[in-house]
């Protein structure tokens, strides 16, 4: 089995099935550009991470970066020799109107806005797990999502990997025997420093505090 998936292909067959295109749509899809313009919201640990993945994948350009600390912004675009614009507003980013998609890897609090606000302007999404805050925020992200008709994917990958599914596979079909009792373990720490053990420090002194706090939660 060819295991292989293009972002191309996830779109066309993720959006005709799960948001119901419309046959004109899918066939509008089918003839878009190959080439995904790309806009990065949140750039630093996870965003970082999240950037040197989409590198190797040629039918990708990052064209737009965005991070409330100045210091790290910088240090993203310097890996790009400073091609991609920057921002310090997410809004910006999301207005500009050749960005066909949005990756949202910002702090848990932001999620439902960001992606919300990026496909009402009709941008498709990768936003970094937790979807939300609260259950009522993720409904809104989903509402967002089928009423723009936009393809939004939640960085699970746990969920989606061939060898999560392989597994789940062959544990359900009897290969390992009847299964009683499941213990995962997760090692890493972020070798070397580790998470927690940075010594105290004075925040970035180059963070733009005004875009840093949001509203509360939204609950119904």
């Amino acid at each position: 089995m060819n295991r292989k998936i293009t972002r191309r292909s996830f779109t066309k067959a993720g959006a005709a099935a799960t948001l119901g295109l419309t046959a004109v749509q899918a066939a509008r899809a089918a003839g878009a550009g190959e080439r995904v313009r790309l806009g990065v919201i949140g750039t630093a640990n996870r965003g970082g991470q999240l950037i040197r993945a989409f590198l190797p994948h040629k039918d990708m350009e990052i064209v737009a970066l965005c991070d409330v600390c100045h210091s790290t912004l910088a240090a993203a675009a310097k890996r790009f020799d400073g091609k991609p614009d920057t921002y310090a507003d997410f809004r910006k980013l999301i207005d500009r109107k050749d960005v066909d998609a949005v990756v949202v890897a910002t702090p848990d609090h932001w999620h439902a806005i960001q992606t919300i606000a990026a496909c009402d302007a009709g941008k498709d999404v990768y936003v970094e797990k937790p979807l939300s805050i609260t259950i009522h925020e993720g409904r809104r992200m989903v509402e967002a999502a089928r009423r723009n008709k936009r393809v939004v994917q939640v960085g699970t990958h746990r969920r989606s990997g061939n060898m999560y599914a392989e597994a789940a596979e062959l544990v359900a079909s009897g290969g390992i025997g009847h299964v009683t009792v499941c213990r995962a373990y997760h090692r890493s720490n972020m070798t070397p420093a580790g998470i927690g053990r940075e010594k105290p420090s004075d925040p970035p002194a180059d963070l733009d505090w005004d875009m840093w706090p949001r509203p509360r939660p939204a609950r119904p």
